[in-house]
Order: C-alpha cells, then structure tokens, then sequence
C-alpha cells in the first residue's frame, strides 16, 4: 500500500463506494460524509490530500475548503473538488476558496488517479513539513505588510514609485521587442510583475495552441481552468484579491492585487494595462512573423516548382527544335542534289546551310538549361525576404 493517505468527504453513500474501489489499491482511504466530519477527522488522519463534495448539508464543500485553508495546521493539503457543479462560476469559487483541482461530476476513473499523482508528487506532502511551510506563509504576509506600509508614504515617495513603475513596463517594451517565441515574453512580463511586487500567471493563445505559465514555475489545473472561463469576462475582471486582464492573444492573472489599498490598486491597474496591451502587441506580432516565415517557405518552393517546370518545357521544344532543323538540312541537301548544280555552286549552298546550322545551334544551347538563373532568382528573392522580414 501506498505510504499516501487520502480523505474523501461525499454525502452519496454510493459516490464513496465507487472512490474507495478505485484508490483502496494505491491508497490509504479515509471516508466521511460531512464537512464537519472532514474538520474534525483531518487533524487525526492527518492525509496527504482531500477529496471533497461541494454540494453536502452542513457547512457545504467551499466552507469546508476555506475553514482548511485558514489553518495553519492544514492550510497545505491540496484539495480536489468532486462536483456535478461544474460552470465557470462555481470553479471561479472554488479556486477563491483556495481548491488546487476541480474535477466534475461524473468523472473518468483514470483521470481521477492522474490527477491525485500529479498533486501528490508536487506536493509531496508530510506533515512535518507544515511548520517549514507555515514559516514560508509567516513571510508572505510581512512581506505583504510591507508592502502596504510602503505605499502610504509621503507624495514624493508614491510619485518615485509610480515613475519606478513606469520604467519596469518602459523597460519591459524594450526587451519584448527582442523576444523570439512565447517562452521568453512570458519570462519578460514576469520580470516585469515581479519589479511591481506582483505574483501572476499568463496565458497566451496563437489560434490553435494555448500557452499556460506561472511566475512561480508549474502553473496549477486550477488556474488554467479559471484562466479558460475568464478570457471573455470583460478586460479587467477582478475577484477577491485577484485582477485577470483580459486580451484577444493573452491573459494575465494577478494573484495579489492590494484591494485595500485603493490608491495603489488604481496605479497598479493602469500600470498592467500598458502591460498587458504590450504583451498583446508582441504576441500578435510573433505570430505574424511565423506567418511571414511559412509564407515565404510556400511562394519559394511554388517558385522552385515553376522554373523547374520552364525548364523542363523549354528543353523539350529546344530538342524538337534540333530535330526539326536536322530534317530540313537533310531536305536540302536532297533538293541540291537533285537540281544538277555545278561543284562549286553546291559547295556554296552547303556552306551556307552548315553557317545556319553552326548558329542555330549556338542559339539554341545558350538557352538551353536554366537551371542556373533559375538558383540565381531565388537567391535574389530569398535576400528579398529577409529584407522585408
């Protein structure tokens, strides 16, 4: 058995048969049937990760969340919702209230597994682990103190921030322009809400792919769902303590907007608006660039195709050409002979035709592969396009 235990916390009777079928192989399987029962059960049982309802009598699956979250002893277990739930507004919730996945109702077996391996190993939970993370939760809220005594200093202070500000989304124009795939924009506009003292993640869609990253490494489910559910609320769309800005290519979500600062939160907003229509900017041109380059590949090789096909036409007519001019030599030194001319007449005449002949050869060679011009005029509009590119 698995050294990982698991607590799941279902009102269906029938719902944690079916669970405990599927993990009792792999797990240590505790149920319960209430969100009180997980409240008092999870201190004692101490899992490595919760499965949890959100539709149960009682306190209801996002209390019981936000009740396990707020507490240092077990603010650190990830969650999965199990719900039949599952619009965009109820996922919105549920990561407010801090869920790490959220997986609907009904769900695929194999799925479920993948989804508690993958937290599990990122997680990598124990419990002696809580107070090393509780002191890292301890330093995020100084931190985050901090910060909010900063802000209320003095005029000059708030007036050299906002110009600091200023310069990290000037400074963020620059290096965006130098950047060549979606990989390095991304790491450029994290360096950039980094400076602002902001933790954010980023989606960026091209029209057939969707990129998800965030500043803090692996992006969660939870945030990519929210990110997907989100993109048509409007361009700022704010919850809790979060801001997702919203774009035709990108979106970003703020994680730790200052709501109580309003003055700051207002700064902050118009400074992630240059931002954010920045990174638009770079992601709408990077996917024409990649356009441009297709698009040169496909007239060059069009271009190939149809000197090879000149070339092939022209040494076909230049032979029939030879052939056709070996006849009427032929024709004519059978009329000469026929017409009972003297030596020196038809010694004249075959002259003149071996000159013809010599000439229309000559003609016809100079002509006759243009395979070489053809190299020359794509190199000539290759250099054309890197110009233009």
């Amino acid at each position: 058995m698995s050294q990982y235990k698991i607590l799941s916390v279902d009102d269906e009777p029938a719902n944690q048969l079916v669970i405990d079928e599927i993990l009792e192989d792999d797990y240590e399987v505790k149920l319960v049937y209430t969100g009180e029962e997980c409240l008092q059960t999870v201190k004692e049982f101490k899992p490595d990760l919760i499965l949890l309802d959100i539709n149960m009598p009682g306190i209801d699956g996002y209390e019981t969340c936000l009740k396990l979250k707020q507490d240092p002893q077990t603010h650190y277990i990830p969650v999965i919702f199990l719900s039949a739930l599952s619009s965009a507004e109820e996922k919105l919730r549920g990561y407010e209230v801090g869920a790490d996945d959220f997986i609907p109702k009904p769900f695929d077996h194999e799925n479920l597994l993948n989804k508690i391996e993958k937290l599990l190993k990122e997680y990598n939970t124990k419990p002696e682990e809580s107070a090393v993370q509780e002191n890292s939760h301890d330093d995020e809220e100084n931190e985050a103190l901090l910060k909010e005594l900063q802000s209320s200093r003095s005029v000059a202070l708030e007036a050299m921030r906002y110009t600091s500000d200023l310069g990290s989304v000037i400074k963020f124009y620059e290096e965006s322009a130098l950047c060549k795939d979606f990989e390095s924009l991304m790491q450029a506009v994290f360096v950039t809400t980094n400076n602002l003292g902001l933790n954010c993640s980023i989606q960026i869609r091209d029209g057939s792919e969707v990129f998800n990253k965030s500043s803090s490494g692996d992006i969660s489910p939870m945030e990519i769902s929210v990110l997907d559910v989100s993109k048509d609320k409007g361009r700022f769309f704010d919850f809790n303590t979060r801001t997702i800005m919203n774009y035709e290519h990108n979106s970003i979500l703020i994680k730790n907007m200052p709501v109580d600062d309003e003055k700051r939160y207002g700064v902050l907003k118009d400074i992630l608006g240059a931002l954010g229509n920045g990174t638009e900017e770079r992601v709408r041109t990077l996917i024409l660039e990649r356009a441009m380059v297709t698009n040169r590949a496909q007239v060059i090789s069009l271009i190939q195709e149809t000197f090879k096909s000149i070339n092939q036409q022209h040494m076909l007519r230049s032979r029939e050409s030879i052939e056709l001019m070996e006849r009427m030599v032929d024709d004519v030194h059978n009329a000469i002979e026929s017409m009972d001319l003297l030596h020196y007449q038809e010694e004249k005449l075959e002259g003149i035709i071996e000159e013809f002949r010599k000439r229309n050869d000559q003609h016809v060679s100079s002509g006759f592969d243009l395979t070489e011009a053809s190299e020359a005029a794509l190199e000539s509009l290759n250099t054309i396009f890197e110009v233009l590119g």
